[in-house]
């Protein structure tokens, strides 16, 4: 089918979402439960443990807009779960959205549903510049025009120096310098904004633990099911003497640790939206110029050069970064709470 313009692409898409039952939590907050027992079924989710807790940015009500569920005969049948989220550099800001909860009940498999759900909200979201999900499903996404991207170091909390004690609660401070000290990131690093609804949720976890040493340093450690003993985030102390206000740990360069692995799964979106941040990071050096069939037309220092999706993610943001393009962009940083 041809489309004449981007509204008629819209519409046909619109008219296919109401054909297909494509609905959200919003409009039907009385399928949540219907829709986390699939999603927790398809991810063998034990049931000691709440995907609803642990994944508590998408499944707030106040996301429910974002969760989009197929249903038929009245049973949901497959889910997809979205995270509308601005990833912020200094000054500027990438508009991008998160997918987690993904599933199909296992009788309806084989049938396109994923796909078709995929496509729908994909192009609902079209200004959106990037998509990202987390997943080991490398050869399943890869079909969907995901690729590996990033790289992600883990750290262990138990080497620290001073014994860890376990925080009830954060107080005014401690939150005031937490989110100071996370802002103070993204001078560096491409990260997830956060809101103070996001910080609430993080901070009152059920699935998280708020760790402290003596030192004044701060660790979140686990997040249910998900990151089991894994600290995913923590701010050190400038000094071992005296508390201050915590500071993000800088890590040695992270292409020389031996305890990596990808960060995640990313798609492209709106390479405008997207061209106009990279032509901004790298001072127009390197511009997007077309994009057909999953290749990429780009400018770099004033000479044509043709790659593939996945080159050109993976070049930017690695694994395998093209050495001529390092500091072209920033690197993504996504913490553990809020990789979904």
């Amino acid at each position: 089918m041809l489309y004449s313009t981007l509204l008629d692409e819209f519409l046909y898409w619109k008219e296919l979402k109401r054909k297909m039952n494509v609905l959200t939590l919003n409009n039907f907050p009385d399928k949540l439960n219907e829709c986390l027992e699939l999603i927790s079924s398809a991810f063998n989710y034990p049931k000691e443990y709440s995907y609803k807790d642990d994944f508590a940015l998408l499944t707030h009500k106040s996301n429910h807009s974002n969760c989009y569920f197929i249903q038929e005969d009245d049973q949901v049948v497959a889910t997809l779960f979205t995270l509308p989220r601005n990833l912020i550099y200094k000054e500027a800001s990438l508009p991008v959205l998160f997918f987690g909860g993904i599933s199909v009940r296992d009788e309806n498999r084989g049938g396109g549903l994923f796909r078709s759900l995929l496509e729908t909200v994909t192009l609902l979201n079209s200004n959106r510049a990037l998509f990202l999900l987390w997943s080991d499903l490398s050869s399943l996404y890869e079909k969907f025009s995901f690729h590996e991207f990033g790289l992600v170091e883990e750290v262990d909390s138990s080497n620290t120096e001073h014994p860890l004690d376990h925080l009830k609660a954060a107080s005014a401070d401690l939150k005031g310098q937490l989110r100071q000290a996370y802002h103070d990131i993204s001078n560096q690093f491409l990260i997830p904004e956060r809101s103070s609804e996001d910080w609430e949720l993080l901070l009152s976890s059920p699935s998280i633990e708020l760790l402290q040493d003596k030192a004044g340093s701060t660790y979140f450690v686990g997040k249910g099911f998900d990151l089991q003993g894994i600290c995913h985030e923590h701010y050190l102390a400038h000094s071992s003497d005296t508390p201050q206000v915590p500071k993000y740990w800088n890590y040695k360069p992270i292409e020389e640790s031996t305890n990596l692995r990808y960060m995640g799964f990313m798609r492209l979106g709106s390479l405008e939206t997207l061209n106009e941040f990279i032509e901004e990071t790298s001072k127009g050096r390197l511009k997007i110029i077309d994009r057909s069939e999953e290749m990429i037309k780009v400018k770099f220092d004033g000479e044509d050069f043709e790659l593939s999706d996945k080159d050109f993610i993976q070049g930017l943001w690695g694994p395998g970064k093209i050495t001529e393009w390092l500091g072209l962009a920033p690197q993504v940083r996504v913490m553990g709470f809020d990789s979904v």
